[in-house]
């Protein structure tokens, strides 16, 4: 009996994530929480905090480490060599996948669970040579110079949040705030061979900053109650779920690029670096809403707008309370990460095309891809 009203409430949570430190809330209150097993507030409780410290921390953790290498690639740097003024837009995508991991006490045993992080960055780009716009000549130390920066605030709304889930009962905003930039210094020119048909790109070395934020107010509106089965009787859960997550990412990043031109369209890129990063996370999760317990006439069978509205009569003659279960926590992460680099950078005519894939690690990789003009 115990473990299915865990169960309930904990496989919700994993679908959500916690933070580092939780504090967890199972509140009750009227007749239909004599229906509830005995203890499952202090029992309830303890199992969370033994799923956070060995499988929601580790979660935690995967995915902030996912943020970070998304991060870097944010700027869509190419070769790190830019001859003007370049502008465009980019997207950066980054995925770790660690050890599953079980977790179990007494109360209950779960199977094993994934530990898998992910994330995702969108950019608007602008890009230039700091000499050029100075105007210094093609031979000026200035012209090895090149700033590459990167913005984007983005919001979703409720209409837009509804379209993309393709649900109506979702509520709520979410919101990514990201910018940084890099300035880079070509350390070794280029070199070309047959007639420049092969070049060598010489030595690019960059230093850069980047910060991401994310912000989700979501709730979920319930249709109807849900139901709930306690040793065969059962009862119905009203109310909404509300989530909230914010989480800040910073990580300053220096790396080393070179590579081959071909044909003077393509260019492969190679190289490799090493970030600082630091991340932190706050999120709550909450439902709170009438418990009846009832064996005909269900009131909460009726949709979610009439439910606060229920005869306080037929309340009176169904056992009933108010069930209300709340997490809320806040977390804190810091590492370095030392990354590889391939890619590759078309140009053609006006249009340069950036793709690239960086490696920290075993099973952490990310992605950024984007197109810019070139004048």
């Amino acid at each position: 009996m115990k473990k299915i009203v865990l169960t309930v409430f904990l496989i919700t949570i994993v679908f959500v994530g916690l933070p580092q430190e939780i504090y967890a809330q199972f509140v009750c209150s009227g007749s239909a929480c004599g229906f509830l097993p005995e203890g499952v507030k202090t029992a309830g409780n303890a199992t969370v905090t033994k799923f956070e410290k060995e499988y929601l921390n580790e979660v935690l953790k995967t995915n902030l480490e996912a943020g970070f290498l998304s991060n870097i690639g944010t700027n869509n740097i190419g070769t790190g060599l830019v001859r003007r003024v370049q502008i465009g837009t980019s997207v950066s995508a980054a995925g770790y996948k660690k050890d599953d991991i079980q977790v179990k006490d007494d109360l209950v045993q779960f199977p094993k669970m994934p530990n898998v992080g992910a994330a995702v960055s969108p950019s608007i780009n602008l890009d230039f040579n700091p000499g050029w716009l100075f105007g210094t000549d093609e031979d000026h130390f200035t012209r090895r110079f090149s700033v590459f920066l990167h913005g984007m605030n983005v919001a979703i709304s409720k209409d837009q949040l509804q379209s993309l889930s393709n649900n109506k009962n979702y509520e709520g905003r979410i919101t990514v705030r990201s910018y940084g930039g890099m300035l880079r210094y070509q350390l070794v020119q280029k070199e070309g061979f047959f007639l420049n048909l092969i070049t060598w790109n010489g030595l690019n070395l960059g230093v850069g900053h980047h910060f991401m934020e994310q912000n989700f107010q979501l709730s979920y509106l319930e249709g109807t109650a849900s139901t709930i089965q306690f040793q065969g009787v059962k009862g119905k859960w009203g109310g909404d779920t509300d989530f909230t997550f914010n989480s800040r990412v910073r990580t300053t990043n220096a790396d080393i690029r070179t590579g081959f031109g071909l044909f003077w369209v393509a260019n492969l890129i190679v190289g490799g670096g090493y970030s600082w990063n630091s991340g932190t996370t706050s999120m709550s999760l909450g439902r709170t809403g009438p418990f009846l317990v009832t064996v005909d006439t269900n009131p909460l069978e009726l949709p979610r707008e009439y439910q606060e509205q229920i005869d306080k009569t037929l309340l009176a003659q169904t056992p009933n309370a108010v069930l209300g279960f709340g997490v809320d926590g806040e977390a804190k992460s810091k590492r370095g990460i030392g990354y590889a680099i391939v890619g590759l950078e078309l140009d053609i005519f006006l249009l340069k095309i950036v793709a690239e894939g960086l490696y920290g690690g075993k099973d952490l990789y990310s992605a950024n891809l984007g197109a810019k003009l070139s004048f």
